[in-house]
């Protein structure tokens, strides 16, 4: 059995161990600095000195901490016990694995399965994988030099899918939710050749991601529920070939962002939009069949055969025009446009 430490018995610390136990996570140590704390028990484990602890018998450190302490406790474990700093993670950048689930890594295949009934970090996911099966954002993500990241794993093999044809030519990007900025350098590493050129775009209502611009990325700030701010990007950076909203999530953000950018999005271009199953989930404003970004959606599929309607209650409008396809997988849309048409053909040869 692995043996994990967990260091931190505060209010986020007992949250995740909650947590943990509830997806039956096994091998745990709990460890805090107060001494108040000592050989009391939280779900039925004893909370240990970090004096006590044999550091070296435990495969992985996870430091469950508010922000203003894990660099005080990540400095402990490495100056004082000497812990590899490979085996120190934070609980936000720490994976869950039920024993019960049998996860969707998209085309990802392992030479070594990751264990189950535990916990693991990004970095031993990534070593466990077959290097061979990854397309080039999977290694970015896992292998390159990079801000942190953030990305569901069975979105890589959907981006694959959906943009590669955009790769060595002249592309340009927006993507809503500019989060750490690392995603804004995925997209950078993945489209740039020496040969074409790449605009990549981020909006983000937090203003101190204005710092993380480099070159070939530039930031906006502002809230993507703000028409007139969404407006004014769109005249700043006329027409993109991609975007992706990625932003804050909730049913309103959906709508409007969708309303106000699609037309920036130019012919052939994609409109994506991820993390749907928030249209399920009420912290979001989701309900099953209530006023979703999902149900919104659906009726883009009228609309795309709006020319046979019989009705006046369905009649063509710009999205009947400018949408070829619509795609959906878990937790995605992928709106892919073209030149505008306003009827399909029928013909027998």
């Amino acid at each position: 059995m692995r043996k994990i430490i967990i260091y931190g018995i505060g209010k986020i610390g007992r949250a995740y161990i909650e947590r943990c136990a509830a997806q039956g996570v096994e091998g745990l140590e709990l460890v805090d600095s107060d001494s108040s704390l000592w050989k009391t028990e939280f779900c039925g484990m004893k909370i240990c000195s970090p004096d006590e602890i044999l550091w070296h018998e435990y495969v992985l450190v996870v430091i469950a901490a508010g922000i203003q302490h894990r660099g005080e406790i990540f400095t402990q474990l490495v100056a004082k016990y000497k812990v590899p700093q490979d085996k120190i993670v934070s609980y936000v950048d720490a994976v869950i694995l039920r024993k019960d689930e049998c996860y969707n890594w998209g085309n990802m295949k392992f030479n070594e399965q990751p264990g189950t009934g535990t916990i693991s970090s990004g970095r031993e996911i990534g070593s466990k994988l077959n290097r061979d099966s990854l397309n080039d954002l999977e290694k970015f993500f896992f292998y390159g030099d990079h801000k942190v990241v953030n990305k569901w794993m069975h979105y890589f093999e959907a981006y694959e899918r959906f943009f590669s044809k955009y790769r060595n030519k002249n592309v340009s990007i927006l993507e809503i939710g500019v989060f750490k900025g690392g995603s804004l350098q995925m997209w950078k590493n993945y489209f740039k050749t020496p040969f074409n050129q790449v605009s990549v775009y981020g909006i983000d209502i937090n203003p101190d991601c204005k710092s993380l611009e480099e070159d070939n990325i530039k930031i906006f700030i502002g809230s993507q529920e703000d028409r007139d701010f969404l407006r004014r990007v769109k005249k700043e950076i006329g027409k993109i070939d991609l975007l992706i909203d990625d932003g804050g999530h909730t049913m309103n953000q959906q709508i409007v962002t969708f309303e106000e950018l699609f037309d920036l999005v130019d012919d052939n271009g994609i409109y994506l939009c991820e993390d749907l199953h928030t249209s399920y989930m009420e912290l979001y404003g989701g309900e099953y069949k209530g006023s979703t970004f999902i149900e919104y959606s659906k009726n883009l599929i009228d609309y795309l055969h709006a020319q046979y309607s019989e009705t006046e209650k369905l009649v063509r409008n710009k999205y009947s025009d400018n949408i070829k396809y619509i795609t959906y997988c878990d937790s995605m849309i992928f709106i892919e446009k073209k030149e505008k048409t306003t009827r399909s053909i029928e013909m027998q040869v």
